[in-house]
């Protein structure tokens, strides 16, 4: 089943892109079906980065340009090397990117919570940009995984907080 990439307007704009809202039920067992996208400035002119952020557990994949078309190949590759780094099962991994990489449908945004989380975390995205010395220096992977650990308020559990590697250990498909 394609997953499904909800991108923001300004994203939308610039990657040319026309979208309606698509709300489709994954493949069985497919649990990275639906991201949000949305530019990130950097502190380099005219350098940007594209956030992909997995909905509902805030797994971000970050990648440097400024189209959804001209992002998605290192989208999928820095996928599959973020769930290696943190320790995801290897059968797990192959079933996600081989089921990502049978194609991709556009949407609008439909999730306000989604939004705001990723409203904070461009705010700390980009002042990370700010400790690099140039574009091509920005640690990716570093900022990616920091995230692992972002602590969040989960709605179906009132008055707990819990990190996007713990949605993933609930599941089992963490080491």
């Amino acid at each position: 089943m394609p997953i499904i990439i909800h991108a923001v307007k300004k994203l939308l704009n610039t990657s040319g892109l026309k979208a309606g809202l698509f709300i489709t039920r994954p493949s069985e067992k497919q649990e990275l079906h639906s991201w949000y996208a949305k530019l990130i400035p950097t502190t380099f002119t005219g350098k940007l980065l594209v956030m992909y952020v997995h909905e509902p557990s805030l797994v971000i994949v970050l990648t440097k340009g400024k189209t959804i078309n001209g992002t998605l190949p290192e989208f999928y590759t820095r996928l599959e090397a973020l769930l290696k780094r943190n320790c995801f099962e290897p059968g797990f991994i192959k079933k996600e990117i081989e089921l990502a990489k049978e194609g991709h449908v556009i949407s609008k945004t439909n999730n306000k919570s989604i939004l705001a989380s990723m409203n904070a975390i461009t705010e700390n995205i980009k002042y990370s940009c700010f400790t690099f010395q140039s574009y091509e220096a920005i640690n990716l992977d570093a900022i990616e995984d920091s995230y692992m650990d972002w602590m969040t308020y989960d709605a179906s559990r009132p008055h707990k907080y819990r990190c996007t590697s713990d949605y993933w250990k609930e599941k089992g498909v963490i080491k």
